[in-house]
């Protein structure tokens, strides 16, 4: 079977134009640094490309306030972003032992696993939010994701739907609920699925994006381009129609 290409993850970071000076900040004068100073020379560092100087300060910051949720969080993103997975999950599980339950750190660490490629890691952490949260949407759609990377698709695809049950234009759910039917080889019905969002203002990008690519892939190139733009070159359009039309091939052949 042809596996397809996957998507996912998002944040953008602002600039702090003022410090000049960050390159110059090394291990020696960040005690002296207040959580506030750290963290606008993270942010400085970030926008210079300077990952490594980022990710120290925005370490330290959170080593400094291990009980402020969202610094931790905001680092534990710093550190994915820079591919430091095994550091990430490692300030989560820490964090944890001291804020034992606390949803938001459990979700990332579950987030951490799936960039890591252990759904069924993840799966467990998102069960422990829904044990006490059953209609955390953020959480069911996140845990379906993880079943489609286990290629469960129909269990995917029936927690996408008590979402859109109660959420029916929910746009994470119908395009994730969409991706689970490419994935299957549904390609029609994924087209379908999708179709009634691409007029909608508040749609995401990578929505219209997957619909141009299920546009394509169905026959219908003229719409495909007007909706993907510059987003997707043809080279790489056409390689993933490719990919979508042999894996639907080889799922509909049978063993």
């Amino acid at each position: 079977m042809h596996l397809l290409p996957a998507w996912f993850f998002r944040l953008s970071v602002g600039a702090c134009g003022a410090l000049t000076a960050c390159a110059s900040v090394n291990a020696q004068h960040q005690g002296t640094l207040t959580t506030e100073a750290r963290l606008q020379v993270a942010e400085a560092a970030e926008a210079s490309g300077d990952s490594d100087l980022a990710i120290s300060m925005y370490t330290a910051a959170a080593a400094s306030e291990p009980s402020d949720i969202a610094l931790q969080l905001r680092c534990v993103d710093a550190l994915a972003r820079g591919g430091k997975i095994t550091q990430a999950r490692q300030l989560l599980t820490d964090r944890l032992r001291t804020n034992h339950g606390q949803h938001d750190l459990i979700r990332a660490l579950a987030l951490v696993d799936l960039v890591a490629g252990q759904p069924a890691q993840a799966i467990a952490q998102f069960d422990q939010i829904l044990a006490t949260n059953p209609a955390d949407i953020r959480t069911l759609v996140d845990k379906a994701v993880a079943l489609d990377l286990l290629a469960q698709h129909t269990a995917a695809q029936a927690i996408y739907r008590q979402v859109l049950a109660t959420a029916p234009n929910d746009p994470a759910a119908i395009n994730d609920l969409a991706i689970s039917m490419m994935l299957e080889g549904h390609l029609q019905q994924a087209l379908e699925t999708l179709a009634p969002m691409q007029d909608t203002v508040t749609s995401p990008p990578r929505l219209k994006v997957n619909l141009g690519i299920l546009y394509a892939v169905t026959g219908n190139l003229e719409r495909s381009r007007q909706l993907l733009g510059t987003h997707v070159s043809d080279d790489d359009l056409s390689a993933l129609t490719r990919a979508l039309a042999l894996s639907a091939a080889d799922i509909h052949a049978g063993p």
